[in-house]
């Protein structure tokens, strides 16, 4: 495929558009990346957050599995000429598209598709597994950029959760159906003796501020990057540290949404400004510390 210089800047900018609306807190983090995978890094943010966007910004079922499927169909062109949508043009031209892992981009696909209709987790540990799948093949994708492939390493262990769960929240805050808290685990709202259709009505504003702080502090124990960051293998250090930069990033918007409502929550989730660029460069600096 052959792109014009006004091309390549159109697909870019299309990227970032895309990547602006679903995870803003990737406008801090691609600083902390190797420059030599920035043009990659963008376009596969940018096919994330699409998938993303899928889940969330339609109220008919059957219209996002149809959309789905339209990108199923699109990324199989990687193999071929890159496809007709900018984000798949861009994967074509930077040449990610002949490095992203296709079992990941296949699991990507199957685990967007089972959001639609999941089944609520039972209890808070069944949503950490939850949150821990939902990150994997992402993380996976964005290792398969790197010339040798390279393990996740602890971050699956530590940030992924918190990542998975920013997702989440992220597609919540999008949604407009009753259903768009249905990750909530049982076990937590009978505890609150709260209705997952209910949640945003002013009448259980008590209990529900109450369910949402429990849920934070329990997840806050997911772990942060300092402990898996403190001796990572020297290898993988090129390829782990955006990630890590990111996913503490996520975890610390989570940390923020303690003292929010939930119709606020999506105001902290995407706040970018020199505190959170501050609190960036410190996890990057640990993570290359000796």
């Amino acid at each position: 495929m052959v792109t014009t210089v006004g091309g390549e800047s159109n697909t870019r900018r299309f990227c970032w558009e895309q990547v602006l609306r679903t995870n803003r807190a990737f406008r801090i983090s691609q600083v902390f990346a190797p420059a030599e995978q920035a043009g990659q890094l963008l376009a596969l943010y940018a096919l994330l957050g699409a998938v993303e966007e899928t889940c969330s910004a339609y109220s008919d079922e059957e219209v996002a599995r149809r959309k789905l499927h339209w990108w199923r169909t699109e990324c199989r062109r990687l193999d071929a000429d890159g496809g007709d949508h900018p984000i798949t043009r861009e994967l074509w031209r930077t040449g990610a598209s002949r490095r992203l892992r296709r079992d990941s981009l296949a699991q990507l696909f199957d685990d967007a598709e089972s959001r639609l209709d999941a089944t609520a987790p039972a209890d808070l540990d069944e949503l950490r597994e939850l949150c821990l799948s939902l990150c994997k093949p992402q993380v996976e994708l964005e290792l398969s950029l790197w010339d040798e492939a390279q393990p996740a390493g602890p971050f699956i262990d530590t940030l992924g959760a918190a990542s998975g769960l920013a997702q989440i929240l992220r597609e919540t805050t999008r949604r407009e159906s009753s259903d768009r808290y249905w990750w909530l685990p049982l076990s937590l709202l009978a505890r609150h003796g709260i209705n997952r259709s209910s949640i945003g009505e002013h009448a259980a504003a008590e209990r529900e501020q109450a369910l949402f702080t429990e849920l934070l502090d329990h997840c806050g124990g997911w772990n942060t990057a300092e402990a898996a960051a403190s001796s990572p293998p020297a290898h993988a250090l090129p390829a782990n540290r955006h990630l890590f930069v990111i996913g503490q990033l996520q975890a610390n918007a989570l940390h923020r949404l303690r003292a929010s409502q939930p119709e606020h929550f999506a105001v902290e989730l995407n706040r970018v400004g020199l505190p959170q660029l501050y609190q960036a460069w410190r996890t990057a600096r640990r993570f290359n510390r000796p």
